[in-house]
């Protein structure tokens, strides 16, 4: 049990990474916004958004516990899909996170 809340503790300091990285420049951050279509839409919200960092921090996590924790990721659900497209209309992003970060200690 102490691996799993090590690991989640880990994890969770890298989504402040992330947050606090998209966060610095105002500017930029307007960017890195999305409305959810309407499958995606939290039915509750009349208009709902994501960012990238919501799918980034979301990513990792997700590719975090599965490499520390083989076939846990069939339990690992989040609520945005990888797809991230801005509000400029750019191409989608599909985000895909690589075995080479180690952020935590």
């Amino acid at each position: 049990m102490s691996d799993i809340l090590r690991e989640l503790l880990c994890v969770s300091e890298k989504a402040a990474n992330i947050a606090r990285a998209c966060r610095q420049q105002e500017a930029l951050f307007q960017l890195l916004i999305e409305e959810k279509k309407e499958g995606e839409k939290n039915k509750k919200f009349a208009v709902d958004f994501k960012t990238l960092a919501d799918v980034l921090v979301q990513e990792v996590i997700k590719q975090n516990m599965e490499n520390k924790f083989p076939g846990l990721e069939k339990n690992i659900f989040g609520e945005e899909s990888n797809e991230f497209t801005n509000d400029l209309g750019n191409l989608p992003l599909w985000t895909s996170v690589c075995h080479h970060f180690n952020w935590c200690l």
